[in-house]
């Protein structure tokens, strides 16, 4: 992934994330983060070099390489997965596709209705045990577009279109941290439904998810 043909900005409306951002949404290790920042992901970063930042679509390929890592994918694997499908598909943001899968081994990318492994063989597969894992990200036109860290709920969301893309009450510009805070400092459920027409369980769930990444 050092890759030096194509540079990374910050624009509006593609997200700003720092290691620290990165860490809470993503609920990884900070200093995991860190590390691929200066490493994996450096030609993806901008910022100095004590304030790194990433875009959206990066975001979503840590997600993706950290859920390859949990199915027991070796780094070096994925690594190459990730080239040869940036090389096929003439993108820097290959994980951040809804085309990705695994069978626990081997990643696998899908072409024109076909599964092809990603190790630069392009042998194809069509077994249906071989199945996507992105249940956290909403897709539009096949490239990531939102992100639900919430298992289970989809109140809160990464949405790099609004509010930098930091995590908002679904549906809304409130950002699920002013939320979180006003209850920490005392203000009521109730009130908090009152105060931004929001319902119970937007309330509540913001308020788990300021708790769980903490």
């Amino acid at each position: 992934m050092q890759n030096s043909t194509f540079h990374i900005e910050p624009k509006l409306g593609e997200g700003i994330y720092s290691t620290k951002d990165i860490s809470e949404i993503l609920d990884l290790p900070y200093h995991k983060v860190r590390r691929s920042m200066g490493g994996f992901w450096h030609n993806y970063t901008f910022g100095n070099t004590r304030d790194k930042a990433i875009n959206f679509l990066t975001l979503i390929e840590f997600y993706t390489y950290y859920q390859l890592r949990q199915t027991g994918i070796k780094p070096n694997i994925i690594k190459k997965a990730h080239k040869a499908i940036s090389d096929q598909l003439n993108t820097p943001y290959p994980f951040a596709r809804d085309i990705i899968h695994t069978d626990g081994k081997e990643v696998w990318y899908e072409l024109l209705e076909v599964i092809i492994n990603a190790d630069g063989t392009n042998q194809i597969n069509i077994v249906d045990l071989i199945k996507p894992f992105l249940n956290k990200v909403e897709f539009k036109n096949r490239v990531a577009e939102k992100y639900f860290p919430l298992e289970g709920s989809k109140n809160i969301v990464v949405d790099p279109k609004y509010q930098f893309g930091h995590p908002i009450i679904n549906g809304t510009r409130i950002k699920a941290e002013i939320v979180s805070d006003f209850y920490v400092g005392g203000e009521t459920i109730h009130t908090l439904c009152e105060a931004y027409n929001l319902s119970e369980d937007q309330v509540k769930d913001a308020i788990i998810y300021y708790k769980q990444s903490a």
